[in-house]
């Protein structure tokens, strides 16, 4: 199957992706976590430009950010409807556990935790097993050092868990612990791809391209005046 997937979770990232044959056809990542609209256009016009054509669109639902997130969502629906095919959502820190154990040896499986940047000095995260890149417990969002007891609560002791990845161990290494890699920091597209032709193998259905923000976003309605009803 050939896969569009799109991220922005935290920074924005696109891929076209062969699941069959295990090749990445178009890969591009930004550097830039702020930039997300002026990214995604023209890298989906380079990547869609290619003579593959996609079956499906599988977009990174979070969490993340209320506006980046939904740039990357918003994208992948439009690319659906104008394509007429099915646009489906996978939580983003899948991502990284797919690229996990597509570059790291695995034998037996063991708990990963995978740690982003939530902004207002928290984290999301969650645990994946390392050897199928299965969600064993979250996504969740904390400040750094309420990270321990909300994962006590779920079963898992931080002080246990060797591996640690993402964004949010460079921002707090001294609560967290260090990083295990530096290099595996954001999702990236190619492997949201990968993880979810794991999970259609697996006969595991895909969430629907609806936000995953763990909390109410910053931007509020104004209430209706009771005079201006009158």
């Amino acid at each position: 199957m050939i896969i569009l997937s799109i991220d922005t979770s935290q920074s924005a990232s696109v891929a076209l992706v062969d699941t069959d044959t295990g090749s990445v056809i178009a890969a591009e990542q930004a550097d830039d976590q702020r930039r997300h609209v002026e990214f995604i256009g023209p890298a989906l016009a380079r990547i869609l430009a290619e003579d593959a054509q996609p079956e499906l669109v599988v977009v990174g639902i979070g969490p993340g950010p209320f506006t980046g997130l939904r740039v990357g969502i918003a994208a992948g629906i439009a690319v659906g409807q104008a394509r007429g095919i099915p646009v489906k959502g996978l939580l983003s820190q899948a991502a990284i556990a797919e690229e996990l154990v597509r570059t790291t040896a695995n034998e037996a499986g063991h708990p990963v935790l995978i740690a982003s940047d939530a902004r207002r000095k928290e984290v999301y995260f969650s645990v994946f097993d390392s050897a199928d890149a299965t969600l064993s417990a979250g996504p969740f969002v904390a400040k750094p050092s309420e990270v321990a007891s909300v994962l006590a609560e779920a079963g898992f002791q931080i002080d246990t868990i060797d591996e640690k990845y993402g964004r949010g161990f460079l921002l707090y290494p001294d609560v967290l612990g260090a990083s295990s890699s530096e290099s595996i920091t954001d999702p990236r597209a190619e492997y949201l791809a990968f993880a979810a032709a794991r999970e259609l193998a697996a006969g595991r259905e895909l969430r629907e391209p609806i936000p995953e923000y763990l909390r109410e976003p910053d931007a509020k309605a104004t209430p209706v005046r009771e005079s201006s009803l009158k």
